[in-house]
């Protein structure tokens, strides 16, 4: 597809996003970007993978918010460009990558928009467990939306969306071992993004409020301190590298199926 047709379409789309209250300007903005990426290099085939992810995605999440239960209510409110990027730049470059003939740029898109699913399939569907998450590494019950939280209902609902996304793969014609590597790396990738967000990511507490946040600057007009992990690394940072494990596992994985 020619870069100006690209370019259009990728518009369009981000503007359906940005109506629909799906997008912020600067959500659209970006997403027009990161589409471009992926109509020029993946075509029409890329985009509909791409669509599933941010059409099921932001579906699942309003739901979530009518019924008082999201656990990312700004998201509903509009996707920032912040949250575009962590979940668009990793596919945009494995796009790029399917339209300069490399031979694994299939299954690295795949494989990282498997993971992008997965943890939000997880993350909105988890919030109508009964049960109280609890925190991968130390099985301590934390509030739902917590970092690190995860329930049987989200990580079965998380492994239904990486399934879901590589079927779609195998009907847009992406070969089977590679659609099947995808959904095996988008699992990893969604119990590497609970595992990341409940080491590395920073977590802070607001002592006025006793509760705690992942805001590292101030909690409803009150200040924070940290409790854990590192400071610059957020929710965005953690689906950056959540994105990466789903990409390289599912490359390495499509070697061995």
């Amino acid at each position: 597809m020619t870069l100006p047709i690209a370019l259009a379409l990728a518009a369009g789309l981000a503007i359906v996003g940005r109506a629909c209250r799906w997008l912020t300007t600067g959500g659209a903005v970006l997403a027009a970007a990161v589409g471009t990426a992926v109509f020029a290099g993946a075509g029409l085939r890329g985009a509909a993978l791409l669509a599933l992810f941010f059409v099921s995605g932001s579906a699942l999440t309003t739901l979530s918010v009518r019924a008082g239960r999201s656990a990312d209510r700004a998201a509903a409110a509009g996707r920032r460009a912040r949250q575009v990027a962590a979940n668009g730049l990793v596919p945009a470059a494995a796009s790029l990558s399917i339209g300069m003939e490399w031979p694994a740029g299939w299954a690295a898109l795949a494989g990282t928009l498997c993971a992008a699913q997965a943890d939000t399939w997880a993350t909105e569907i988890g919030t109508r467990a009964r049960r109280a998450p609890r925190l991968i590494t130390t099985g301590r019950t934390v509030a739902p939306g917590a970092s690190g939280g995860v329930t049987w209902l989200g990580t079965a609902g998380g492994i239904a969306g990486s399934a879901g996304m590589a079927a779609l793969a195998v009907l847009i014609g992406v070969q089977p071992n590679a659609a099947a590597a995808a959904a095996i790396a988008g699992t990893i990738g969604m119990l590497a993004d609970s595992l990341i967000g409940a080491t590395l990511q920073g977590g802070y507490y607001c002592p006025t409020c006793e509760r705690e946040t992942e805001t590292p600057t101030r909690h409803r007009g009150h200040g924070v301190v940290r409790r854990r992990g590192v400071p610059f690394v957020d929710n965005d940072a953690v689906n950056v590298l959540a994105g990466v494990v789903g990409a390289v596992g599912a490359v390495l994985l499509v070697e061995f199926l």
